[in-house]
Order: structure tokens, then C-alpha cells, then sequence
């Protein structure tokens, strides 16, 4: 959850937004004294659809009929499939990745073409994957979209913290004792303890919780058993986060309250979602307008390296078909690079960690929590580490 203050534009650079469901967030957004920060976005959204924004109200399913993304028939069966899978899963956690493990068995697209057909899944399923996660339906498990659909059906609202997402972070950090620009070069065990070899010192430790991603996470631990190498070979999707800073507003009819909207691939060349930030909070461009772009997985990888006037001139042409003329009105820009932006959620991780969590004891020294551990998004990676926490305190 990183913010960034360019010229008077809050800038939200890693994480969008949080949600009014996620309970643990909630609790210490409470606990921290800030929750008269913790305000909703605009529940307006928008889908591309043959060149068009489709406008609805994620709150207000009938909005998405008359949206015309769906045809009556497409969202009559969209809502009576989803309804019967929430009927399924509506006791399952929605923070508790391990808790899905019963339906890891299974690509989203194979599932989802079966279950809803080909347009809600390249219309609905795939744009929000990529939005959020950068990855396509044939590479992630069905249970992260039947994790997500228990998530929509609930209503949730979008919500964000005044001042940018990161005064969570900022405020988590005032309680804590932390040693920053400390890179950790080697984590050792024996039977007394635990080493963990920085560039300065050394600490030891009775236990640790490694919560870095899994990629970093592998080369620090080497000592793991089967089970734990599974989890640390998780593969990443990569994204370029890009923030555009407009003189103006926009003023468009179709886009004067959206907040998100997602491009599906049919519709897409690079760009997976825009979200318009005075309409996440008036906060983050009190003058002129704030754009933030995320690009889908496979134009991420292709962007990690390019240039910054290469990466600006794709996208600028892509948003023309959007807002015309927008390269004239623009005052700034920044370019944020994710190598490792989201866990790939393919088939077989939430069984995995199903596995870690039922063979893992207070008694373990080293507990793998972070992202990959659980659901790819803030409040699942909260999760991991409330229960690495709960098995120290056990012990």
C-alpha cells in the first residue's frame, strides 16, 4: 500500500482500494483510530463492450441490466448461477484462501464457460481478472472466481482512506519497531534459534515470520520441506502501474461518476482497467484529474523494461478511444513497475496452503505468510499474517 504526494495528486501506486468486507482491514482501521478516514468510493463502474463503456452500480445488480453489457437472458442466468454458488460457499471465509480448497480443481475459463457461458466470462470474469490480478482465466483456479462472486454477491462497498491508501501502513507503522533499508541476506536454524543475516547485523530469533514475496521468500529459506518448496515456487504476474495527471476534469457523461473501468481482452490492446480518482475521493486531484492505468499481465512483462516515453505513447494512444484529445491536456506522469504485482493463483495453491496450515505447528520455527499465502489481494495477505501470529502466540 504505497501513496505518493505529485503536485498536489494523491497518487495510490500499488494497492487501489480496500473493501467494507474485509474484516480484519476494518478492525484495525478501528483499532487505529482512523475510521473516520475510511470512506467509500463511487459505486459507479463501467465495462467496454464493442467500443463502448457500459455504465452500472456494482450495488445494484438491476443497474447491470440496464447497462446493456448483458442481454436480459445473460443476466437473468448470471444471477440465478451466482446466487446458487453463494448458496454454497456463503460460510466459507472470504480472507481465508485455504478455506477454497474444495473447488481448486479446476481452471476459472474451463469452469466458467461451462457454468456461465462465453459472454459473462469474457465480458464479466475476465476483465476482473486482469484488473485486479493481472491474470487470465486459463491460469487462474476457479476458486478464486467463486471466492470473488461470494465477495460481489455480499455487496461489499469499495472503499479507500483520506489521504491515500497508505495512512493504514503509516499508522500500523507508529506501534511497531521496525529497522527500514535493512535488506536480509540469509535465513539459518538450528536447535536454539534462528539467524537472520542482514547487511549490517544479525538478529536472532525463537521464531520469524517470512512475509516477503515468494520469489525473495525461496532465496532466504532453504532449508523447506515439500510442501513449503510448492508455495515458495509460486509464479507472479507482473503489471506498470501509470499515473496521469490531467489540467482538467473530465466531464463526459458516461464517466463523470465511474470510478473503475475494465477492458476485456476482445476490446483491449494493453490498457485492463482506468480507474478516474476524484470519483475514488475528491482528495486525490483537487484541481485538474487524476487517471490511474493498470496494464494486464502480458503487456506488464513486456513493459517492466521499456522506456517511460515508450510505455506513455501506447497508452496515451489506447485512452484516446476513450477520452479524445487527452495527450493536450496533460500536466504529468508517473511510471510505478511490479515485477511482482499479484500471487498467480493457478490450480493447486489454495490446496497447498490447505496442506501448509494442517501439517504446520505452534511448534514450527519459520511461518510463510504474505501474499501468496492466501488470497491475492491486502486483506487476504492481513489474513496470513493474523495467523502466523495466532500459532506464536499458541506456542
Amino acid at each position: 500500500m504505497i501513496s505518493e504526494n505529485v503536485d498536489n495528486y494523491i497518487i495510490d501506486t500499488g494497492a487501489q482500494f480496500l473493501s467494507s468486507g474485509y474484516p480484519i482491514l476494518a478492525s484495525l482501521i478501528k483499532e487505529l483510530k482512523i475510521k473516520s478516514k475510511f470512506v467509500p468510493t463511487s459505486p459507479y463502474c463501467g465495462i467496454v463492450k464493442n467500443g463502448r463503456i457500459h455504465t452500472f452500480r456494482y450495488d445494484n445488480p438491476f443497474s447491470l441490466l440496464f447497462s446493456g453489457l448483458l442481454t436480459f437472458k445473460e443476466w437473468l442466468l448470471f444471477g440465478i448461477k451466482s446466487k446458487k454458488i453463494y448458496n454454497q460457499t456463503r460460510l466459507l471465509s472470504t480472507n481465508d484462501y485455504s478455506a477454497w480448497h474444495q473447488f481448486d480443481n479446476k481452471n476459472c475459463f474451463e469452469w466458467s464457460r461451462e457454468f456461465y457461458g462465453e459472454t459473462i466470462t469474457e465480458y464479466l470474469i475476465e476483465p476482473m481478472l486482469e484488473a485486479f490480478y493481472f491474470q487470465k482465466p486459463e491460469e487462474t483456479s476457479k476458486a478464486l472466481s467463486i471466492a470473488l462472486n461470494k465477495i460481489g454477491y455480499e455487496k461489499s462497498k469499495a472503499m479507500t482512506t483520506e489521504g491515500g491508501i497508505s495512512l493504514l501502513p503509516a499508522k500500523l507503522s507508529e506501534k511497531l519497531q521496525i529497522v527500514y533499508n535493512s535488506q536480509v541476506t540469509d535465513i539459518s536454524c538450528n536447535s536454539k534459534n534462528i539467524t537472520v543475516k542482514t547487511v549490517d547485523q544479525e538478529y536472532k530469533a525463537k521464531k520469524v515470520i517470512l512475509a516477503t514475496p515468494a520469489p525473495i521468500a525461496g532465496k532466504l529459506f532453504k532449508h523447506t520441506n515439500e510442501i513449503e518448496k510448492a508455495l515458495l515456487a509460486t509464479s507472479y504476474s507482473s503489471t506498470v502501474n501509470i499515473s496521469i495527471g490531467l489540467k482538467k476534469r473530465l466531464v463526459g457523461e458516461k464517466t463523470a461518476k465511474i470510478y473503475g473501468i475494465w477492458i476485456p481482452r476482445h476490446e483491449r490492446k494493453n490498457i485492463a482497467a482506468i480507474t478516474i480518482e476524484s470519483n475514488k475521493n475528491k482528495d486525490r486531484a483537487l484541481t485538474g484529474e487524476l487517471l490511474n492505468i493498470m496494464v494486464s499481465g502480458a503487456a506488464g512483462e513486456k513493459m517492466l523494461h521499456s522506456e517511460k516515453e515508450e510505455i506513455l505513447k501506447s497508452i496515451v494512444d489506447e485512452l484516446n478511444l476513450f477520452f479524445p484529445d487527452i495527450k493536450q491536456h496533460i500536466s504529468f506522469s508517473k511510471i510505478t513497475r511490479w515485477p511482482y504485482a499479484e500471487p498467480m493463483s493457478s490450480v493447486g495453491r489454495s490446496k497447498s496452503i490447505q496442506e501448509y496450515r494442517s501439517k504446520t505447528t505452534p511448534q514450527s520455527n519459520i511461518f510463510l505468510a504474505g501474499d501468496y499465502m492466501g488470497m491475492p489481494f491486502t486483506e487476504g495477505a492481513a489474513e496470513t499474517g493474523k495467523w502466523a501470529a495466532s500459532q506464536i502466540i499458541t506456542a
